[in-house]
């Protein structure tokens, strides 16, 4: 019995480095997109929907949300918006026989296979009318053996990834001035 005590407690305290992060889906890597001097959010606070909370974006995710609403198309004193976004999780495979966490606690192989879906819904209003009602949905896959870090890791770099192409996708909608759309480009 004391041998596998001495086994495991350096087992656990190495399954628990594995687990120390946190998720991050409400940061954004924003290399490349320019940030506007505004003080505020036009959209206001906009929510990320995860497994019943609601988190709120980082300062400059608002800030790049806020840029994708140009200021010449959407004049600030009389136009406003409102967004949201809902985040889902669905596992794209059942749990395999590595599965063993359930019997040893912390156990860090633990494989998975699940799609991030991010669902963004944002309108715009001037003078009290809807102008503009846009919905885009973005999906990473995420692909992890150990469960932890790794995988932690994985999804806050899809999640950066996801919001980096909800902003640029919503810049391109909210541009008056553009002579195709998105998805007729790339059939050429």
């Amino acid at each position: 019995m004391r041998s596998i005590v001495k086994f495991l407690s350096p087992a656990i305290v190495f399954a628990a480095s594995l687990s120390g992060c946190s998720m991050k889906l409400t940061q954004g890597d924003l290399e490349g997109i320019p940030l506007t001097e505004e003080s505020f959010s036009f959209f206001g606070n906009i929510p990320l929907l995860y497994g019943g909370d609601s988190l709120e974006l980082s300062q400059d995710l608002l800030r790049a949300y806020t840029k994708a609403a140009s200021a010449s198309d959407f004049p600030r004193a009389s136009c406003r918006g409102e967004a949201t976004i809902k985040a889902t999780v669905q596992q794209n495979e059942p749990p395999s026989t590595w599965n063993i966490g359930v019997l040893i606690p912390l156990w860090p192989v633990l494989p998975v296979n699940e799609s991030w879906t991010y669902a963004l819904s944002a309108r715009i209003f001037c003078n009290g009318a809807l102008v503009r009602h846009v919905e885009f949905i973005e999906q990473q896959d995420i692909n992890a053996i150990l469960y932890g870090r790794m995988r932690t890791d994985l999804v806050n770099k899809a999640s950066k990834e996801m919001h980096r192409k909800l902003v640029q996708r919503l810049a391109f909608e909210l541009n008056s001035n553009r002579l195709t759309d998105l998805n007729s480009a790339s059939d050429y």
